[in-house]
């Protein structure tokens, strides 16, 4: 019984890993889960609730079973309920028998619960960090859930957290190549995709629409003047008064370090003018009450119509062999090898590349109770190239320990041990015996 239990298992979580590899969407991915879930548990209430990070309140994201009118959407108080208890204490939860559990009396009794008979609550994690919770309450068929019942859940929870980083990293990389990192803006790529509708729409509709540019003018001066801290600064400040101030059809998109766009849909040269000196007026008086660096703004109109297009065709141009690398890269079959290629040749870059340096530093052989100052010279990822400062006895495939400290603002510290590979006069290289993946402080000096 319970080998058939497990294949069955298996065979959730392999339907699981075939159905969601297509998947692009979050939510859609959440969904096929519960499904696979309600299949194999068959549930009375099936929930996936989400962690908010900033108050560690929990939010039913995904309700299925009876309790789904009930509690979509609704939130939990941080530790509060069963999936509080499980996310705040960072463990399942499994009770086979609420009419024989003393904790579902004392802890969990709730009319949300009052009426179940057998629940099982387990942590979602992503790098060890609790992300939701998925609870399981009662079964349709009559019988109680098993501590096996409660393995089976914890690994498809487990693949659970795997679908939707797959998903969830798919979609931040898309965000990424479409946002401007300092406004959170769409970027200028965004802004082509948003054009090429405009435009056909325009030309197929005859409805008039206009963009409005915002340049922001001598922006060099502006950083040499005040740094980039305060120009920055200036930027976020003009992004969030245009974002406030157009109308909700608008859309604001930052085109180029010092250029804003504003797509106004059904919008005549008149009417998008007006709009453009409410904002620059506007602009103007904030940046006195915010205590801005005096800068000033340029702001032109295009507009397009059904007999002229070409003022909005002069702004889209897509760079079509970027566009159509994000794709590129998701077809795994085509691009796998190259991409371990790169990496491969990444890593033999970082590894390999030596720094010429000149560090004091102190060496010592444990075994031969010697030791000795020494002047670093060479110095890379996999090894340290250094040049005693009096004779030593020291012989090929000896290891030392060997400690230096790095001229970087920190005053980093380097305590590694070496073999050493080759001996010319009183010039050692050495190789890292203990070798590590990535040395953040070496890595980060090496860069400099």
């Amino acid at each position: 019984m319970e080998s058939q239990q497990h294949t069955s298992c298996f065979n959730v979580l392999l339907g699981m890993s075939k159905e969601l590899a297509q998947k692009t969407s979050i939510q859609k991915t959440l969904e096929g889960i519960c499904a696979h879930i309600e299949q194999y548990f068959t549930p009375k209430h099936l929930a996936i609730l989400l962690l908010e990070p900033e108050t560690g309140n929990l939010t039913f994201h995904l309700v299925w079973g009876n309790k789904k009118d009930m509690l979509s959407n609704k939130q939990l108080k941080k530790g509060k309920g069963i999936a509080g208890w499980v996310a705040e204490r960072d463990e399942s939860l499994f009770i086979a028998d609420t009419k024989t559990d003393p904790r579902f009396q004392t802890n969990f009794l709730s009319t949300k619960t009052q009426d179940s008979t057998s629940i099982m609550a387990v942590p979602l994690k992503s790098n060890n960090i609790i992300y939701g919770v998925m609870e399981v309450f009662d079964n349709n068929k009559g019988t109680l859930f098993t501590k096996n019942d409660l393995e089976d859940l914890q690994t498809i929870a487990e693949i659970t957290t795997l679908c939707i980083e797959r998903v969830y990293y798919l979609q931040a990389m898309k965000r990424m190549s479409e946002t401007d990192q300092l406004t959170d803006l769409p970027n200028k790529r965004s802004f082509d995709q948003y054009m090429q509708r405009e435009i056909e729409i325009c030309k197929r509709y005859g409805i008039p629409s206009s963009v409005m540019l915002l340049t922001l003018q001598k922006l060099r001066q502006l950083n040499e003047d005040h740094g980039f801290a305060i120009t920055d600064k200036i930027i976020q400040f003009v992004s969030e008064i245009m974002s406030n101030d157009v109308r909700k059809v608008d859309t604001v998109c930052k085109i180029s370090a010092d250029t804003f766009a504003v797509i106004m849909p059904n919008t005549e040269k008149v009417s998008a003018q007006d709009i453009a000196n409410r904002i620059s007026n506007k602009i103007s008086q904030q940046a006195i009450i915010s205590q801005l660096p005096k800068f000033s703004t340029n702001i032109q109109i295009h507009t397009g119509t059904v007999d002229n297009v070409h003022p909005l065709l002069s702004l889209a141009q897509p760079n079509k062999d970027e566009v159509l690398g994000f794709r590129k890269f998701r077809n795994v079959a085509k691009n796998l090898r190259l991409l371990l290629k790169e990496e491969k040749q990444a890593t033999e870059q970082r590894q390999y590349y030596r720094k010429g340096v000149r560090l004091p530093g102190h060496f010592e052989h444990r075994e031969k109770h010697t030791s000795g100052d020494a002047l670093i010279e060479s110095l890379s990822l996999s090894g340290v190239g250094f040049t005693t400062l009096d004779k030593h006895d020291l012989t090929k495939n000896d290891i030392l320990s060997i400690r230096f400290q790095l001229d970087d603002s920190r005053k980093t510290v380097i305590n590694r041990l070496v073999r050493v590979q080759y001996i010319r006069g009183r010039y050692i290289g050495c190789q890292f015996t203990d070798q590590k993946s990535y040395d953040s402080d070496l890595g980060f000096y090496l860069m400099q």
